[in-house]
């Protein structure tokens, strides 16, 4: 409750041990109050605003961030003043809370997830695209601008556009108009090796990796680019441009074998990999592996 602005979830309590009847107990006695559907606040604990944000995201449940103008708002946005609560959660959580807009995507990869002031949120990139959907071309420029001072890389932005595409209350027509005046050569579509894998996957129905998702192995820590977890398949993308050194080069393979001897089954694609080929090959593996039905 400490780390949650005084906050816990009843499934959280049940989870820690407290029966139905000490949580009401609890309640009874004043030690607890009422802060959202299945949400207690400490009677001692401030009612702050970021307990407020805090309480809306316990509520939704497990994978919901804190979105859009409330992100843009809690990662202090120039110019961005929330009142409504803005929440995106998995398309199968549906949003009914009092005073709170809520956002449902497909599409919540991890470099779109964030923390700030320890609530979870959308990412710095994320939140500027979603955000597209409430400001145009020349109100979000100077947001995004004043972000890029304050540390967010355009990059990560190109990033997150590439990963996603139109939807109700996202105009990716503003986001590619502010790249392509900020980055030279930019064309809409344009993406990275690791972006256009995780692409081409979401169009095919495939079920999403993890992105650089980190192991232990032997006292090590190593990083694969795409990752199944629960099936211990990992897949590199073995673009030339940040494997042309020596360095790089003995590190990948350092990292192949230790893999390997852990359990999982690596797998590799290129620059030269076309998307066909990369749909057609994720699918027979995860089939293979147990992670889907084969077709």
């Amino acid at each position: 409750m400490a780390r949650q602005y005084g906050l816990i979830a009843r499934n959280q309590a049940l989870g820690l041990g407290l029966s139905p009847d000490q949580i009401d107990r609890r309640v009874t006695a004043g030690e607890w109050r009422i802060a959202r559907r299945g949400v207690y606040a400490a009677m001692a604990a401030p009612a702050t605003r970021e307990q407020a944000l805090m309480a809306v995201v316990l509520a939704i449940g497990e994978g919901a961030l804190l979105s859009h103008r409330s992100a843009g708002s809690l990662w202090r946005f120039r110019g961005i003043d929330a009142d409504l609560i803005e929440v995106s959660a998995a398309l199968e959580r549906r949003v009914d809370l009092d005073g709170v807009v809520g956002h449902r995507s497909c599409l919540l990869f991890d470099e779109d997830r964030g923390r700030q002031r320890g609530i979870p949120v959308t990412s710095k990139a994320r939140t500027i695209v979603d955000l597209t959907g409430s400001y145009g071309a020349k109100q979000l420029g100077p947001i995004l601008d004043d972000a890029l001072r304050h540390g967010l890389r355009l990059r990560d932005v190109h990033r997150c556009a590439g990963r996603l595409g139109p939807a109700p209350g996202r105009r990716m027509s503003v986001i590619y108009a502010l790249l392509a005046t900020r980055l030279d050569g930019y064309e809409p579509g344009d993406s990275d090796l690791e972006t256009r894998v995780i692409r081409v996957r979401i169009a095919a129905g495939l079920p999403p990796p993890r992105q650089q998702y980190r192991v232990r192995i032997a006292g090590r820590t190593y990083k694969i680019d795409l990752a199944y977890p629960g099936l211990r398949i990992a897949i590199e993308l073995d673009g030339w441009d940040s494997h042309s050194t020596r360095t790089a080069f003995d590190y990948d393979r350092s990292r192949a074998n230790a893999l390997v001897l852990a359990g999982w089954t690596l797998f590799r694609f290129t620059s030269t990999s076309t998307d066909s080929e990369v749909v057609a090959f994720v699918r027979a593996a995860l089939a293979a592996f147990g992670g889907l039905t084969a077709a």
